[in-house]
């Protein structure tokens, strides 16, 4: 007779990790909920990934390992994990990413109050390769606001996220393999858009920014396929289509905004902001203000820090306090 299936498939996919791999699978292994499976597919890695990855598995019955024996792609590697999970519900991460030991806790939690969530994420914490904290992500909380901000990036980190893997796999078809990168955000934005969606306020997982992540080796086609997406966005979130230009300087904000462009951005924003109607709307205008303090010099960066402090006085206190201290 096969064992109940768990709860919760971890699904982690692997090419050479390096010096990461460990501490990230000890953060799920040291997860206070404990009835998962962990599915690590390795995308025939030649630096030992696979080594550490079969070496936890011999410790613990629960983790799960395909091993290719060539090299997919993520895109195909998370189809593919999601053919072979077992679990009701599919909690993602990165494999140089850390969770936090309540995330899955915290995040069934959520669903199981609200039966018709099928999309939970959390917001997030940057770390670089020595653990040290280098910046904090704040994402949109409510349905509606991810919604509106849909189209100005992408609403959910996703090495975060715990979605329902039936409405993903069977409703959806899984991750769109024509794209390499924003496989995450065209999904969101197709789920999002039909079911019940939210983000934790709490920062339950670490997000590694290091040289060598994909999202930096592939920039230009990470941000083309940001375009696509946001684009598409564009009705759900504003009513509208976005002219060549708002569009130009929506992709400046989502890419790092060029200061020239700063004063035009907020305008363009500031036109479509009636249309964002949210508990959360105060703290996502104030942590946008923050974003864009990070691309800025020393003068505009105060003033964005105190246009968002404006906003939501409570929020921009606990987030420098916490960016400070590190």
């Amino acid at each position: 007779m096969n064992a109940r299936p768990p709860t919760i498939t971890v699904l982690m996919t692997v090419f050479n990790a390096g010096r990461f791999l460990d501490a990230s699978i000890r953060s799920i292994v040291s997860q206070t909920f404990q009835d998962w499976e962990f599915l690590i597919v390795d995308d025939a890695s030649t630096d030992g990934s696979a080594e550490v990855v079969e070496s936890w598995a011999a410790k613990d019955a629960r983790i799960r390992t395909i091993r290719n024996g060539g090299n997919k792609g993520q895109t195909p590697c998370l189809n593919q994990g999601l053919r072979e999970a077992r679990g009701t519900w599919i909690a993602r991460q990165d494999a140089d990413d850390l969770s936090h030991p309540l995330r899955l806790t915290r995040q069934f939690e959520r669903v199981t109050a609200e039966p018709g969530l099928a999309l939970v994420g959390t917001c997030g914490r940057i770390i670089d390769g020595a653990d040290r904290l280098c910046g904090l992500l704040d994402v949109p909380l409510t349905g509606e606001s991810i919604q509106w901000s849909s189209a100005l990036l992408n609403p959910f980190l996703h090495t975060s996220v715990m979605f329902r893997r039936e409405v993903v796999a069977d409703e959806f078809g899984g991750y769109d393999e024509s794209f390499r990168i924003s496989q995450d955000y065209d999904l969101w934005m197709r789920l999002a858009a039909q079911r019940k969606s939210a983000n934790l306020p709490w920062r339950l997982v670490c997000y590694r920014n290091i040289d060598t992540a994909l999202s930096k080796v592939g920039r230009t086609t990470a941000f083309d396929e940001a375009r696509r997406i946001s684009e598409r966005a564009e009705g759900n979130s504003f009513g509208r289509e976005l002219s060549s230009e708002e569009r130009r300087l929506v992709a400046s904000f989502r890419e790092g905004l060029d200061p020239a462009d700063r004063h035009a951005f907020w305008n363009v924003y500031h036109s479509l902001t009636p249309l964002l109607k949210s508990p959360d709307r105060t703290r996502l205008i104030a942590a946008h203000h923050l974003k864009v303090a990070g691309a800025c010099g020393a003068g505009a960066r105060c003033l964005e820090i105190l246009s968002a402090f404006r906003q939501d006085p409570g929020f921009v206190t606990r987030w420098l306090v916490e960016r400070w201290q590190g």
